[in-house]
């Protein structure tokens, strides 16, 4: 299938959002529907926004919407006047332990994939700021530096996802997103501009070693992280069949629960001891899986699910301009 590329109007732009189990939100904004960067791992096609609009999005073109997730992207461009709307008679803000109020921007998309959708970044983040919310934003893309006038804020944290910096490897498993090494570089501009930052260290495939989890701990350490979250890649959902189609090798192996539950505890070791040996423990919060209950501690899964996270932000969240 050829790259399908639209527009879309949504109602309600802002949604709460059980991410909060994540220690990531409250709320999610996403500022379009689909993605062009193609990951063999993404989960979002196999998630309920995907899934409730196949023939939505098959009459705009898009032949199989979770197979062919990577070739099309319909972005929201009215959202920014839409969310100051909303946020003009919110009187109200949901804020758990370990949501804190955020707003993640974005859950099921990438933000800054395309300069049309960077546009309705800068919009969105604009907007939330007028009403002083926390905002974390979680990109691959790299025109988010383009943002950092707005993005060096005390209630704004920057986050990549970089599970690894091999850019070979990125071809495969992520093709058509910016390579790790370059998304490195945007987070060092990030860092020396005065940006807080963090970094999502997922999803790392199975074949990464204690070592590998070592060298790539000591490389981000260098943009001082506030957080350094982790999760190991699921293949057991649509996505295991994309990374089979993609000749990934590894994925047989972590096609089924059992082998899945195994790669998670044997990787969870190997990056806790590595956060110890580079003295970044501290930083470290794991992204576990309920469906791991009875294949691991409960003890240790519960300490995890809805942690909040080190991060400290501003406590004032103010429900008016």
């Amino acid at each position: 299938m050829s790259i399908v590329k639209g527009v879309e109007k949504i109602v309600n732009p802002l949604q709460q959002s059980a991410l909060n189990k994540k220690g990531l939100c409250d709320y999610v904004v996403n500022v379009a529907s689909g993605c062009l960067h193609g990951c063999t791992f993404c989960y979002v096609p196999s998630t309920p926004a995907i899934r409730t609009k196949q023939a939505q999005l098959h009459s705009k073109g898009v032949t199989d919407p979770q197979m062919d997730w990577g070739q099309y992207l319909f972005v929201r461009e009215e959202i920014p006047e839409q969310l100051e709307k909303i946020l003009s008679r919110k009187r109200s803000w949901r804020e758990t332990p370990a949501g804190k109020g955020v707003v993640l921007v974005c859950s099921g998309t990438d933000p800054y994939q395309t300069k049309q959708t960077a546009n309705v970044t800068r919009g969105v983040v604009e907007a939330l700021s007028r009403y002083k919310k926390k905002i974390r934003i979680l990109t691959r893309g790299l025109l988010w530096v383009n943002d950092i006038d707005i993005l060096n804020h005390t209630n704004v944290i920057v986050g990549m996802s970089l599970p690894y910096l091999n850019d070979e490897l990125s071809r495969q498993i992520e093709p058509q997103a910016p390579p790790p090494s370059e998304r490195y570089k945007a987070m060092l501009v990030g860092h020396k501009a005065g940006c807080r930052m963090y970094v999502a260290v997922a999803p790392t495939p199975p074949n990464m070693t204690l070592d590998d989890f070592k060298r790539h701990l000591e490389k981000i350490m260098c943009i001082n992280p506030e957080v350094i979250f982790w999760e190991p890649i699921n293949a057991r959902g649509s996505n295991g069949k994309r990374m089979i189609a993609a000749g990934l090798d590894f994925t047989d192996s972590i096609r089924h629960k059992k082998s899945w539950a195994e790669c998670f505890k044997r990787q969870w070791n190997y990056i806790e001891t590595a956060a110890r040996e580079v003295g970044c423990e501290d930083r470290l919060h794991i992204w576990p899986d309920p469906e791991l209950r009875g294949l691991v501690d409960d003890v240790k899964l519960d300490y995890w699910l809805y942690k909040p996270t080190v991060e400290k932000w501003d406590s004032l969240t103010s429900l008016k301009k």
